[in-house]
């Protein structure tokens, strides 16, 4: 009876038994997934990151283009520049040269543009950006004329200082104002009136103490009385090339003395073998009296 009892008091357990290859398998199914949401992740942020680094790479190049241009920009300019000065150098040694040939400078160029009337300005044509390597190769060729116009100016520098120098020392201007009482050559005696001879200059009158001038650069070697000039100066401008003034009333320079174009030498006068006041003008070239009328202005 008492076992009975026991046996309707007490509530029996039951067990629920899954299967282990059940349990396997749901495992491998877990890691599985977290294995792909892992790989998912890293995947994600390594393209977040490559598409990061592109982006910045693509902005470097685009700055780096950018530079470039404004680099080839600045180039193409300062080629033009170069340029222009080529240009203008060329028309300064173009005018510079025919001054020194004594050309006509107002004469328009021998060129295709002498035919330019000035009064059309139409212009054109396709447009185009230069490389690198052809402006570079523009600006290596205006180097080497740049170079090579400057050895010109160079040697027209030269031309014109020795022509500067020439001129200078070549007698161009008239010693004193006056009047041409004697021509250069055969004359009639003009003590006598009668007869003739050889005068080896010219005669040019004026008031006493008119002032007397050098006619071009150079050094006085002679200063003082002389027989038939009277009071002279004679002035050697080199090249063989020498300028007398006699009958003086007064000699203002100094045997050795150097002398300018223009400077006043002495005071007109009667001295020596005169009629009256004058000063008697003379060139020699090589020792030989030439006329003087051919060397003034």
């Amino acid at each position: 009876m008492v076992k009975q009892c026991k046996k309707v008091g007490v509530k029996e357990e039951k067990s629920i038994r899954i299967p282990l290859h059940i349990v396997k398998y749901t495992t491998g199914v877990v890691c599985l997934v977290m294995i792909c949401m892992m790989w998912a992740v890293m995947h994600y942020r390594q393209v977040l990151h490559t598409d990061s680094a592109e982006k910045a790479e693509l902005e470097v190049l685009r700055q780096n283009n950018a530079a470039q241009v404004h680099e080839i920009e600045k180039l193409s300019q300062a080629t033009m520049n170069l340029q222009a000065d080529m240009e203008r150098l060329n028309s300064l040694d173009n005018e510079l040269r025919q001054i020194v040939n004594n050309e006509d400078v107002t004469a328009p160029p021998k060129t295709d543009a002498s035919h330019n009337s000035g009064m059309h300005t139409g212009q054109g044509g396709p447009r185009s950006q230069l490389s690198i390597q052809e402006i570079s190769s523009v600006a290596n060729n205006l180097q080497v004329a740049v170079k090579a116009r400057e050895e010109s100016l160079v040697e027209l520098k030269k031309e014109l200082l020795n022509k500067e120098v020439r001129m200078a020392t070549t007698p161009s201007i008239w010693p004193t104002m006056g009047d041409v009482t004697s021509g250069f050559g055969w004359r009639t005696s003009p003590t006598d009136g009668s007869g003739s001879d050889y005068h080896p200059g010219i005669d040019i009158a004026n008031d006493i103490g008119t002032p007397i001038v050098a006619t071009a650069d150079g050094k006085v070697i002679v200063s003082g009385g002389s027989s038939g000039y009277g009071q002279l100066i004679q002035i050697d401008h080199g090249n063989g090339i020498n300028t007398l003034y006699g009958h003086n009333s007064q000699v203002l320079v100094q045997s050795g003395q150097m002398v300018k174009k223009g400077q006043i030498i002495a005071y007109m006068g009667s001295t020596g073998y005169s009629t009256g006041p004058h000063v008697h003008y003379e060139i020699r070239v090589n020792g030989t009296p030439v006329n003087p009328a051919n060397y003034l202005n």
